[in-house]
This record gives structure tokens, C-alpha cells and sequence, in this order.
């Protein structure tokens, strides 16, 4: 038996409702399932006494998260690179730079590198700076309360409560420059589509002066006040699914994604999806999805009325989709994860 300490602090952090906080209690759960590995959780490296290996499920560029020097063998989890490849929207000040310069230099010195895609390996090698050998891309999966729900009374309920539109197109995810918020409302705006946006971070309206949060900024001038878009913040996981399964399409057209995790989300639910045709967004939505130009607003508009105006193409997308899910599982890519465990613990 493997003997694993996972560094659980995503899940007592900000990131706790967000796709880091997802995969470390989803990954948490699949792994305690196992007879072949025991975990322990910590927060602080001092609190492990005795592991034959660490795993850190979280990497920040900019932060030191990585301790500069390991007693255990050490696995890390880097989903992405997105602010290396757009510095203009995500500028690291001169304390992140020199923050950076470290967290390269740790992760070159770890053992193996888990991430989420075969274009988010491609990166990490380019970005980063580590051997692609030691890099090993592990698909993610929906959490196991995503799933179709056939009742209506608690649907129904889920309309009221939320002052649902009767059709609407739902994004839900973060406030960041790359989840291109203006093109996707722009294209539902122009379409005469109610869109809905779910998230957390919609109800931080605070430091809207600071760099990285100058697109959600112009979103807000620009969207706030427009009848078609309706705002809604925080909901909780299972209300979520029924707001996913109550939309007529998914949108996803991110300008960049280490995977795009409500692709899946929304497939098992069997809603359409469109997402972009950039980095990990074909890799991860198979045939199952629409694919745009995300810098075109037309051809997120083509999207939308091809979903609401054909029905044959959207229930062939839902169809597609249902297949394409099926590939993914958190059993999987725990079976994936304990395998990078035992290469790493028998080199």
C-alpha cells in the first residue's frame, strides 16, 4: 500500500468553489475508494511525518506554494499556464516575477508533474521548463451529482427561485480575461437570447481598478443592465445541476482552457455545448460540442441559432455528447494517478 500525503488546502481556501477545490475533494474521494493507497491530508508540510510520497494538487505561478526543498518524493498538479501566455491580462508585478523565478525552479526539482491535457503538457514544457518526460496529462471528470434529472417539480422550483427565463443560455465559471464574458453576452445580446452566468466570483464587485479584472470591469459597463443578462453568482452544486440540465446550451467559448471542465458538467446533463475551437476545448468536447472562433462574435451568434433554431442539431449534439462523457471518470483518473505514484516510487 502507498502511503500519499495530498496537501487538502485548496479546499480551505478561495479556491474551494472553484475548478482547483473540484479536483482536489473529487480526487480526494476516488482515491480514499482504493485498497492499493492510503491518504493523508495536510496543510502544512510539517504536519507529515510519514508518507512514501507527496502530492501538491495545486501550483500557483505566482505564489510560493512549492517548498524549495522535499523530504518524500514529491508529484505536483499544474492545470495551465494562461498567464504565461497572455501576460498583458494577467502581470505578475515585480514580486510575482521573482515568485515565478522560484516555483520554476522548485517544479524542475519535483519528481512528476500531473495536468489536465495533452495542449496543457505541451506548455508546462514550453513555459516551464520541465522535461516533457516527466509530465503526464490526466483528464478530469464531472462530479458524480452532474447528471440528468427528470423532475419536475424540483425544476420548476429551480425557475421560480431563480426567476429563470423560459430558454436561456447558461455560462458558468469565473470572471477571467480568458473566459471571454463580453464575446459570449455580446453574441446572446445580439441573438435576442437571455443568457444566465453562475459563479461565485460575479459577486465580487471589489478591486475592479486592478489589471486582471479590468475585462470583468468593461463587462459589468457594458452588460449589468441589460434585461437579456441575468447575473446570479454562487449556486450551490446541487441546485447547479438542475439550472444546467433546466438551459438550452452551455457556453464555453474561452479564449484559452487547461481543460474547460463544464464541457463535461453539462454533457452528462444532456445540454448542448458550445465551446472554442482553441487549446484543450476540442480535446476535451470530442464531437460533442459546437465549435467557434471565440475571437469572432459572429460565429458564437452562428452557434447559438443552429442550437435554438435546429432541433435536429441540437438533440444530435446531446446524443454525441452522452458518448463523449462516457470516456471520462474520476475512477480513471484516480486509476491514472496512482499510476504516476508507482513510477515515481519504483525509478
Amino acid at each position: 500500500m502507498i502511503k500519499v500525503a495530498i496537501n487538502s488546502l485548496p479546499l480551505k481556501s478561495g479556491h474551494k468553489t472553484r475548478g482547483i477545490g473540484t479536483y482536489t475533494r473529487s480526487l480526494l474521494s476516488s482515491l480514499n475508494k482504493r485498497i492499493d493507497v492510503k491518504i493523508q491530508e495536510f496543510s502544512q508540510i510539517s504536519e507529515v511525518k510519514n508518507a512514501d510520497l507527496i502530492h501538491f494538487p495545486f501550483f500557483d505561478l505566482f505564489q510560493r506554494t512549492l517548498p524549495p526543498k522535499r523530504k518524500f518524493p514529491t508529484v505536483v498538479t499544474v492545470y495551465d499556464t494562461t498567464p504565461l501566455l497572455f501576460p498583458e491580462h494577467y502581470p505578475p508585478g515585480f514580486r510575482g516575477k521573482v515568485n515565478l523565478f522560484f516555483q520554476k525552479k522548485a517544479l524542475r526539482g519535483v519528481d512528476a508533474v500531473i495536468t489536465v491535457s495533452d495542449v496543457s503538457k505541451g506548455d508546462i514544457s514550453k513555459y516551464l521548463g520541465v522535461n516533457t518526460g516527466k509530465i503526464y496529462p490526466i483528464h478530469l471528470a464531472p462530479a458524480d451529482h452532474f447528471k440528468v434529472l427528470n423532475d419536475k417539480k424540483l425544476l420548476n422550483g429551480l425557475k421560480k427561485k431563480y426567476r429563470l427565463p423560459e430558454n436561456f443560455a447558461l455560462y458558468m465559471g469565473s470572471v477571467n480575461w480568458n473566459k471571454n464574458l463580453i464575446n459570449l453576452a455580446q453574441a446572446c445580446v445580439e441573438e435576442g437570447i437571455d443568457l444566465v452566468l453562475a459563479g461565485k466570483d460575479f459577486e465580487d464587485r471589489s478591486k475592479l481598478d486592478h489589471p486582471e479584472r479590468k475585462n470583468y470591469r468593461e463587462f459589468l459597463q457594458k452588460f449589468s443592465d441589460d434585461p437579456k443578462v441575468h447575473i446570479l453568482g454562487f449556486i450551490p452544486g446541487e441546485e447547479l445541476v438542475g439550472i444546467v440540465n433546466l438551459a438550452n446550451v452551455t457556453l464555453l467559448p474561452s479564449f484559452y482552457e487547461g481543460f474547460g471542465l463544464p464541457i463535461l458538467e453539462s454533457q452528462i446533463c444532456g445540454t448542448p455545448v458550445i465551446t472554442s475551437n482553441a487549446s484543450s476545448m476540442p480535446e476535451v468536447a470530442g464531437e460533442g460540442a459546437l465549435l467557434v472562433n471565440p475571437y469572432e462574435v459572429g460565429s458564437i451568434r452562428s452557434a447559438l441559432r443552429k442550437i435554438f433554431d435546429e432541433r435536429d442539431a441540437s438533440s444530435s449534439l446531446v446524443k454525441k455528447g452522452f458518448e463523449n462523457v462516457k470516456k471520462f471518470s474520476w475512477e480513471k483518473t484516480a486509476e491514472q494517478t496512482v499510476d504516476v505514484y508507482k513510477r515515481v516510487l519504483n525509478k
